[in-house]
């Protein structure tokens, strides 16, 4: 006997079809929409008349400055993990200052986690 493996989700049928009609100038203003956000007309057309605005892809500038600003965090955390992979009196004669070095921890700590939080908001939007 085999178990089959039942969705906790249902969706509900869709039965209901509405058409519309577009001038040639307002199907190229969808198939402009469309290419901004990825998403097919119907699908498109469907989430905009419930209220749903999908958001857009990133540009390329986008796209570059979030990779540009993972390869700066990364390096940033190579850093990191390399002064906590000394000993605090090695550390110590690194900065010749307790105060600036904590400081300085801090403060790269502190942008570490910023800069995954501007990331995970770029990631979404291309969901």
């Amino acid at each position: 006997m085999q178990n089959k493996v039942v969705s906790a989700r249902i969706e509900p049928k869709k039965e209901i079809i509405r058409s519309v009609r577009y001038t040639p100038e307002e199907d190229a203003l969808l198939d402009a929409k469309c290419s901004k956000t990825g998403l097919p007309k119907s699908v498109l057309i469907h989430d905009t008349s419930l209220g749903y605005d999908p958001p857009q892809l990133m540009t390329d500038e986008q796209e570059e400055a979030l990779k540009s600003l993972s390869a700066a965090r990364s390096e940033l955390i190579g850093i990191r993990n390399a002064l906590n992979g000394r000993s605090q009196e090695q550390r110590k004669r690194l900065f010749k200052n307790d105060q600036f070095m904590l400081a300085w921890m801090d403060g790269v700590n502190a942008l570490i986690r910023r800069w995954k939080d501007i990331q995970d908001y770029f990631t979404g939007i291309r969901v």
